[in-house]
């Protein structure tokens, strides 16, 4: 994807520092972080612009907040993109970095969805969901929204009795769709 920075990013992301783009600048990026950059609004696509209008018409933060959704998700591309989306259409977002992270905070807060990655170090989407049906029942009720790269996806979340699933890469209003659902589930 290649993108002009508009403003200077902040942070850094695995083998990059965001710090080195500059302001003005036009770079090739991965899709992964040319969509945080995007819905950070620190750069625009200079080809690809489909992926550019479904973020920016993502609502900003004046909407009213949707619930609380925690996210599941070592890979900080897909951390960020996911958060930013979320937060944008006007849901609280919670992260966690694999499953043993994510039990520490459901024992703190009652999220109104949780949005799972399978493949995590620590404690994977599948031990995490076996550990959260041991909580009390209101923290083991919390849908979850399977989100993986895997390629029997589909099948994993059916097996995990997950409220729905999305593919890896996504789009932005697949996830949105997808959490809306869910949390009507």
């Amino acid at each position: 994807m290649r993108l002009t920075i508009i403003k200077r990013p902040a942070g850094d992301t695995p083998g990059m520092t965001l710090d080195q783009f500059e302001v003005g600048g036009t770079y090739e990026v991965g899709t992964q972080l040319g969509r945080v950059l995007i819905a950070a609004r620190c750069a625009k696509a200079v080809s690809g612009a489909a992926v550019a209008d479904v973020i920016a018409a993502s609502p900003g933060p004046a909407v009213a907040n949707r619930g609380v959704v925690l996210v599941v998700d070592d890979e900080p591309d897909a951390q960020r993109l996911t958060e930013t989306l979320l937060a944008r259409s006007g849901y609280h977002v919670v992260v966690a970095r694999h499953g043993k992270e994510a039990i520490t905070v459901l024992k703190d807060r009652c999220p109104d969805l949780i949005v799972l990655d399978l493949n995590m170090p620590v404690m994977n989407g599948w031990q995490f969901r076996a550990e959260q049906r041991h909580l009390s029942p209101r923290l083991a009720a919390i849908p979850v929204l399977v989100l993986s790269g895997e390629d029997d996806v589909s099948n994993q979340a059916a097996a995990l009795k997950a409220a729905g699933v999305v593919q890896k890469p996504f789009e932005p209003e697949a996830l949105l769709d997808a959490v809306r659902r869910a949390i009507k589930h």
